[in-house]
């Protein structure tokens, strides 16, 4: 009996480890897409670039509560991306912080709960947490 409990949980560890795993895998390829769209190869206009990003953390399982929670609309995004392009207009990588804060927990609920302050101080933060 111990046995087959053991392998139950084994399974579902192995299962949820591949949910989050895919599920990752799909939001960093979305970002990629959109840095290649909107700074490499700019195919994608800003005011499109913002509802896209609006919409998939409108999706996201995690991002909506946040979303929710701050009652955060388009126009707080596109106002939150002004200000972080403004100072952190650069890629790094496979990284662009005006693109890239909007698509983790930690970053957005940051963002949104200060969306009224300074666009250096915003940007400084983002660059810290995205280790740039």
């Amino acid at each position: 009996m111990a046995n087959i409990i053991s392998y139950i949980a084994l399974f579902s560890l192995i299962g949820l480890f591949f949910f989050a795993m895919k599920r990752i895998m799909q939001r960093d390829n979305f970002i990629n897409d959109l840095i290649l769209g909107y700074y490499d190869r700019q195919t994608i206009s800003k005011d499109e670039l913002i509802d896209k990003i609006y919409d998939y953390a409108c999706r996201d399982f995690r991002l909506k509560k946040i979303v929710k929670e701050q009652q955060a609309t388009k126009e707080d995004f596109a106002n939150i991306f002004e200000k972080l392009i403004y100072w952190g207009n650069f890629k790094k990588r496979k990284r662009y912080i005006p693109i890239n804060s909007f698509f983790f927990y930690g970053s957005l609920s940051y963002l949104l709960k200060n969306r009224d302050a300074d666009a250096k101080a915003l940007t400084k933060k983002m660059m810290n947490y995205f280790h740039i």
